[in-house]
């Protein structure tokens, strides 16, 4: 009669006669099962809510209720409890069956008792409880998982209900009502827990939501779109930006506070080397001056990374404003070339423009210091890795919705794995010293947070079928209307 069983299961029999129930006592026990006893329904219902056994095995006839009641109201005490019926009716009869699943039972057998065919019904319902005890373990796991991440983890339906959050976000945003992961409500939505539309929250990457003492914080949004059932869901992760919005405010300060007191010793420096390297304190001997000029061209280069810095704690901060008017976008072109020109005949480079005469009087709404030091950043990247006799390219294009600049140079091109790089902070690749002009690795993430202010994008455009050699790069602006091209003289 032993047999090896998937499960060890916790059975509660249930039996009204004494005979009866020491018969299925022992049959339980001899196929291996955790056993306890109960005499009546009153019993059986007190030691269920003590001990919630894996099964509740029954045999009852009288007195205080049947088997059919007592199934009734074990279900009703444990409605979410993984918890298996087995009836014994007293009867054969499709009828009794169809009475006791219809009253929770999951399982039936008759008298006179097969005990084979018991120990089958309880092998099968040992499979289902290790089947349910996995799925249990995994789910704890998950829920656990989720309650241990540090951002507040919130789960919507449709309508912006809330329907799930972990431990963080209770403790951020409804610390005092809502303790369990199940929310046991329907009427709760975004707007009221977080002070924000589902809508507004889908929409934004950043942005603020209220705590539960009403107290406002800056987050990050992630989120997912899923389904459950047919029923559209969004789960959004938000990461609290205090903290680091904190460190970066005080690195900000750090970096300008820093960069402002080196600016005024590196200018007199740079004047003394300027003087020295101009014989005002006499004719210098070749080697002292050869180390004047190193000198002086590095420090014309920590010049540089201290402007880009300043810059960068310009654009960063809140207080940072951009000038911009309606203004033709030719005349800026023409005026960033000429800016070049010299550097790009120092290394040999020749500068072209087209579409300039097309589109030059298209006008955009700009900011025409902060334009021109993006082309001159764009330009001077371009001149500096074209091989000597070379062109760079600087061409207009207009359509429907944009006007589209682009720098386009015959260089190496972009190197593999670097393109990801291009716009981030101190991003450098091997090779940018070239043309004594040294990379700070700011200029072109400079250049990205100016033209996106400005509402655009720059991007690097890979090559095509009729460029295979050098890079590309494109600041698209969008138009307030849609261009019309200058007449051409025929």
């Amino acid at each position: 009669m032993n047999q090896t069983i998937p499960f060890t299961l916790d059975i509660l029999v249930v039996a009204d006669n004494a005979e009866s129930l020491l018969a299925l006592h022992a049959l339980v026990v001899a196929y291996g099962h955790k056993a306890s006893t109960a005499r009546s329904g009153s019993e059986a219902l007190a030691k269920v809510q003590d001990q919630e056994p894996d099964v509740v095995l029954m045999d009852m006839q009288r007195p205080d209720f049947d088997g059919f009641e007592l199934t009734r109201r074990l279900r009703l005490l444990h409605a979410d409890h993984f918890m298996k019926v087995l009836m014994v009716l007293p009867v054969q009869g499709d009828e009794h069956v169809i009475q006791a699943l219809e009253s929770g039972a999951d399982a039936c057998v008759h008298r006179p008792l097969n005990a084979t065919l018991l120990g089958a019904k309880l092998r099968h319902l040992a499979g289902c409880q290790r089947l349910h005890s996995g799925f249990a373990r995994l789910a704890q796991r998950h829920l656990d998982i989720v309650d241990n991440i540090g951002d507040a983890v919130i789960t919507l339906d449709a309508k912006g209900h809330i329907k799930d959050m972990n431990s963080t976000a209770h403790a951020l945003f409804d610390t005092r009502t809502h303790l369990e992961h199940v929310l046991p409500m329907s009427g709760v939505d975004c707007l009221s827990l977080l002070g924000l539309s589902l809508t507004d929250l889908l929409s934004q990457r950043e942005c603020r939501v209220r705590r539960a003492d009403g107290s406002v914080m800056a987050v990050d949004v992630n989120y997912k779109e899923w389904r459950e059932n047919g029923r559209v869901l969004y789960t959004l992760v938000l990461r609290d930006k205090t903290e680091r919005n904190a460190i970066e405010l005080m690195q900000n300060e750090f970096l300008a506070t820093v960069s402002h007191e080196l600016r005024t010793p590196l200018t007199s420096v740079l004047g003394a080397l300027g003087l020295l390297a101009g014989g005002a304190a006499g004719s210098l001997p070749a080697a002292a001056m050869q180390l004047a000029t190193v000198a002086q061209r590095n420090g014309k280069r920590l010049s540089r990374l201290i402007d880009d810095i300043l810059d960068l704690t310009k654009i960063q901060s809140d207080q940072f404003v951009l000038h911009q008017r309606m203004q033709p976008v030719g005349p800026l072109l023409q005026e960033a070339m000429l800016a070049s020109q010299a550097y790009a005949s120092s290394l040999s480079v020749q500068l072209e423009a087209e579409g300039i005469d097309d589109y030059g009087d298209t006008e955009l709404q700009l900011d025409t210091d902060r334009f021109l030091q993006v082309l001159a950043n764009l330009l001077s990247n371009a001149i500096k890795h074209s091989p000597a006799d070379e062109v760079v390219r600087l061409t207009l294009e207009v359509t429907p919705s944009a006007l589209r600049v682009s720098v386009i140079d015959r260089g190496p091109g972009i190197a593999a794995g670097f393109h990801s790089q291009l716009f981030k902070q101190f991003s450098k690749a091997e090779g940018d010293n070239r043309g004594g002009q040294a990379n700070t690795g700011l200029g072109l993430y400079i250049s990205r947070l100016l033209i996106e202010r400005m509402g655009g994008e720059i991007a690097a455009d890979a090559p095509g079928a009729l460029r295979t050699v050098g890079a590309s790069f494109s600041v698209t602006l969008p138009l307030a209307h849609r261009p019309t091209p200058s007449p051409v003289a025929a």
